[in-house]
């Protein structure tokens, strides 16, 4: 809206010819108000076909520079929408879209769902083409509800029963750094600034670069690891790729398996997922003493608001309100862990491909009743003098043995701590190995 005046600058005068200023303030004389409000022309004009209108509003979000996954969440709520309608856009009302809406609420769609097709039906069909077809409709409310925080004590069992170094490093950065999955797997060996500490993220949520502290603890494995690569090689690059080639970045699915797999092995109960671990690193961050405002620019948060939520799920401190329950009873906690039973352990060592380290084939034999059960496909490696890693199958080939095994034996393998007397006990024995030249 555009405010003219066709009132020109008058100088009025006396009776006795001497001019005077206009009035001012509330005496003023008032503008003229026109309405020059114009709607800029619309991206989709006509009466096109439904497959002309989705092209034509997936062209202009690519013109405007949307990421790849919100055309693909845009155009899959409008393709919904318009199936559903079954007629031209032009043709679409808001009571159409209410009754879409009501449709996918008794359907069972969850409130974020109805949320974001709302959202993107608002974008093309109002700030596109000017339908105005959403006005009124309310945004639906979504429950709030906390994050999931694994404790410190969770964490290292997750670490630890991650079965390769990889797995381990990918869910150690998330958790150290607070990046997002789809941030981690997209490092570069050139985003890795050494000499400074630091970790460049290009790029990320809501466009926006930032940087975010390099563990000290993982600084002499990565240094290492960075030689032989190019700057534009990935971190993780896809299990896809030839061998030597890191030219596409692992897939961020991949990463959610491997922390599926990882939790599942520890036997941590709670829903975590690649975000609990940038959960955790913000309430632990602030439960340490860290400012509010350094986590809110580590995970690049816009807002505030977004970061305080941490506040509400840290932990008091020492000082905070005790339980009275905790005042009766002082019972320690005592350790649930089942024996697996007779176990031996069989190498066949293996030519390693880092000069003057180790690499063999291991071979569990556990017996039940004096019977022994044979595991396979574990591989230890020394990928450096005296750092050896542990590769270990996923459980479901080890299917067919673990039907033998007892009721014990066989929860005792779901125990992380299990894996970490292995991991101790098979190091132990490669590092005693003769190394090849």
């Amino acid at each position: 809206m555009t405010v003219t005046s066709s009132i020109a600058r008058q100088v009025s005068v006396y009776a006795n010819g001497q001019p005077y200023k206009p009035a001012h303030g509330r005496f003023a004389p008032r503008a003229q108000v026109e309405d020059r409000l114009a709607l800029g022309p619309p991206v989709v004009q006509g009466r096109p076909t439904q497959g002309q209108f989705v092209r034509r509003v997936v062209d202009e979000m690519r013109l405007r520079f949307y990421k790849r996954k919100t055309i693909k969440a845009y155009r899959h709520a409008v393709v919904s929408f318009l199936r559903w309608f079954g007629a031209a856009p032009h043709l679409a009302t808001h009571e159409d879209l209410r009754r879409y809406l009501l449709y996918m609420v008794d359907a069972g769609q969850a409130s974020g769902t109805v949320s974001n097709h709302l959202s993107a039906i608002r974008t093309i069909f109002d700030k596109f083409c000017g339908r105005q077809i959403t006005l009124g409709l309310v945004t639906p409310r979504r429950p709030k509800r906390l994050p999931v925080i694994l404790s410190p004590e969770e964490i290292i069992a997750l670490l630890q029963a991650a079965t390769s170094l990889r797995d381990k490093l990918i869910l150690g950065l998330m958790y150290a750094t607070g990046m997002r999955v789809s941030e981690v797997v997209r490092v570069r060996w050139r985003d890795m600034d050494f000499d400074r500490r630091l970790i460049n993220v290009w790029q990320g949520k809501g466009r926006t670069d930032r940087q975010v502290t390099l563990p000290t603890c993982y600084e002499p494995l990565l240094k290492e690891l960075s030689q032989g690569f190019a700057g534009e090689d990935f971190l993780f690059p896809s299990e896809s790729s030839r061998r030597g080639s890191c030219k596409r970045h692992l897939s961020p699915r991949t990463a959610e398996r491997i922390m599926e797999r990882a939790v599942r092995i520890a036997g941590i109960k709670k829903k975590a997922t690649p975000h609990s671990l940038r959960h955790s690193f913000a309430t632990h961050s602030y439960e340490d003493g860290c400012d509010i405002r350094r986590i809110q620019k580590a995970l690049g948060h816009v807002r505030l608001e977004t970061t305080t939520i941490y506040v509400k799920v840290a932990r008091p401190g020492e000082k905070g309100t005790p339980s009275p329950l905790d005042k009766l009873y002082h019972v320690a906690p005592k350790s649930s862990a089942k024996p697996v039973g007779r176990l031996k352990i069989h190498f066949q060592q293996q030519p390693s491909e880092s000069k003057g380290c180790r690499q063999a084939k291991v071979t569990l034999a556990v017996y039940n009743n004096s019977r022994p059960i044979y595991f396979t496909g574990i591989v230890a490696s020394e990928v450096r003098p005296g750092y050896v890693t542990l590769q270990i199958p996923p459980l479901e080939r080890w299917e067919e043995p673990m039907r033998w095994l007892n009721r014990d034996q066989r929860e005792r393998f779901e125990e992380p701590e299990f894996y970490e007397t292995l991991q101790r006990e098979i190091s132990n024995r490669l590092l005693r190995l003769p190394a090849e030249p």
